[in-house]
């Protein structure tokens, strides 16, 4: 359970005072990987606890990114601070593909060219590529890669913190490529001849796109297995094969999924596998998909996420990346309800945080000091939200997750995840906008007492009030405050908030 500081009190007394969450150091060291749990809704960890995975990332905190040719390498440690500071558990591990990337929307006006740096294979010529480099080998991996791979997956496990790692993207080679990109498996930047069929523009992408493998297959099946014994003895893994890729996409996405699956059975540790929505994709092929885990396109994930698939239920981590576009558009409440929303449906929440990536078109991303498209510090108008993300850890985590479920018609608001036996019941509900709202109370008698907390998301502050009675079904509550608000209410005498209690 993440540490707050200072600690939440219940007493009458504690109730006429306001006092904001503060987080202050991260959680122990992760001693095992996640594995399925009772509860398909959540995956469970060493102590067998059900946990809920929520957390920003961003798309540098792998590979360095610039613009002009100048690349900025991350303060890696100031980010897993930064993830801490604001009791987040989960994050993802990016790649690009290319060595180049354009036309990433950053600007209104013309669109600058990133450059990206360690690739996984080694440039040894002879002859240059098309970003001018020289070609790759890929028969021989980079170190510098790899290495800083396994030290950045060290660093998040140190603080507790879990980490989605990209086999690949999908995306940047589907939307962001150009002929000076120097992308590996084109035929002109590697001396294997190895082609994709992408020559002078987007005329083919057979790296991704293949109903069947092909000459390319065999090496990132061997970048594969070469990410897995790089990182397979750490706890804190998951992987996810890719995110955004196009339609034609689905038989490379289910081979790295069933590839992954077999090669890692092999080793000492499982890790749970993942798949992001493909572009222009039903959800439903990622809950028939052979996936632990999945980050569909919906913007609110619904409260059950299972298919045909194997895992036939999936845990559900709602990316706003492929789920909430134009997000800055909208006002702090209403992204503060997306969060709120999809962890009350029983989902897991990641915020596509622009972190330090300078994005001043719409003014998505006004970070500071920006040189040659970094900058030095993040823009501070995400605070609340990326504040929210550690609060409804928190919050969720105040229940058995384990046998918790959304149980939407408990409360007239929609938003309720509770577990209701006769003795220890607990309720989270979400108030979307505040008003009056009633809750069902009835699994226990009203000879229990429940007792009663609100939480304003707006300023991180909680309010304790006197506990009520069990037994009603429709009890009614007011938010203390205005906007959207959080009820949490537990049995006083009996209530279990780990393990199989």
């Amino acid at each position: 359970m993440l540490h707050l500081q200072p600690k939440r009190v219940f007493s009458a007394i504690a109730a006429l005072l306001l006092a904001p969450l503060v987080y202050s150091q991260g959680s122990p060291p992760i001693s095992a990987p996640l594995v399925v749990s009772g509860n398909p809704h959540y995956f469970k960890d060493a102590k067998g606890d059900a946990v809920i995975l929520n957390g920003s990332q961003t798309w540098n905190t792998l590979q360095d990114w610039g613009t002009d040719g100048s690349v900025s390498t991350l303060d890696f440690d100031a980010f897993v601070k930064f993830l801490v500071d604001h009791g987040h558990n989960f994050t993802l591990l990016w790649r690009v593909e290319q060595p180049k990337f354009c036309d990433l929307p950053v600007n209104a006006g013309p669109l600058p060219e990133f450059a990206v740096s360690p690739q996984p294979w080694m440039r040894t010529g002879p002859g240059k590529a098309t970003d001018g480099e020289l070609k790759f080998d890929l028969t021989r991996f980079n170190p510098a890669y790899f290495d800083r791979l396994r030290a950045r997956v060290q660093a998040l496990d140190k603080a507790g913190i879990y980490a989605g790692v990209y086999l690949f993207t999908g995306e940047f080679l589907n939307i962001y490529r150009c002929s000076t990109d120097g992308y590996p498996f084109t035929g002109a930047n590697n001396i294997n001849d190895v082609d994709d069929g992408y020559h002078d523009g987007p005329q083919g992408n057979g790296s991704i796109d293949m109903t069947a493998p092909n000459q390319i297959t065999k090496f990132q099946d061997a970048f594969v297995d070469k990410v897995v014994d790089t990182l397979n003895d750490l706890p804190n893994v998951l992987w996810i094969v890719s995110e955004e890729a196009p339609p034609t996409s689905l038989w490379w996405n289910d081979h790295l999924i069933a590839h992954l699956r077999t090669y890692e059975a092999g080793k000492p540790y499982r890790h749970p596998i993942g798949y992001a929505a493909p572009i222009r994709t039903p959800d439903f092929v990622l809950y028939n998909s052979e996936a632990d885990w999945v980050a569909p396109s919906a913007n609110i994930s619904p409260t059950s996420s299972c298919g045909a698939g194997k895992p036939a239920c999936k845990v559900n981590v709602n990316d706003s990346d492929h789920s909430y576009w134009e997000m800055w558009l909208r006002t702090p409440q209403e992204n503060r309800n997306y969060i709120w929303q999809n962890v009350f449906n029983g989902n897991s929440v990641l915020f596509m945080d622009p972190y330090l990536v300078y994005y001043p078109r719409q003014n998505r991303n006004m970070c500071l000091s920006p040189a040659h498209g970094i900058c030095t510090a993040p823009d501070p108008r995400y605070e609340n939200f990326r504040d929210n993300l550690g609060y409804a850890l928190k919050f969720a985590g105040e229940l058995n997750l384990a046998k918790a479920t959304p149980q939407p018609t408990l409360s007239t608001t929609g938003y309720c995840l509770a577990q209701t036996p006769s003795q220890g019941a607990a309720y989270l509900v979400y108030s979307p906008a505040g008003r009056r709202f009633e809750v069902d109370l009835s699994a226990m008698p009203s000879s229990r007492r429940l007792s009663v907390e609100w939480f304003n998301p707006a300023t991180g502050e909680t309010l304790g009030k006197d506990p009520i009675s069990a037994g009603s079904h429709a009890q009614s509550f007011t938010p203390p405050f205005s906007g959207d608000a959080v009820l949490y209410l537990a049995d006083t005498a009996e209530h279990a908030t780990s393990g199989d209690r």
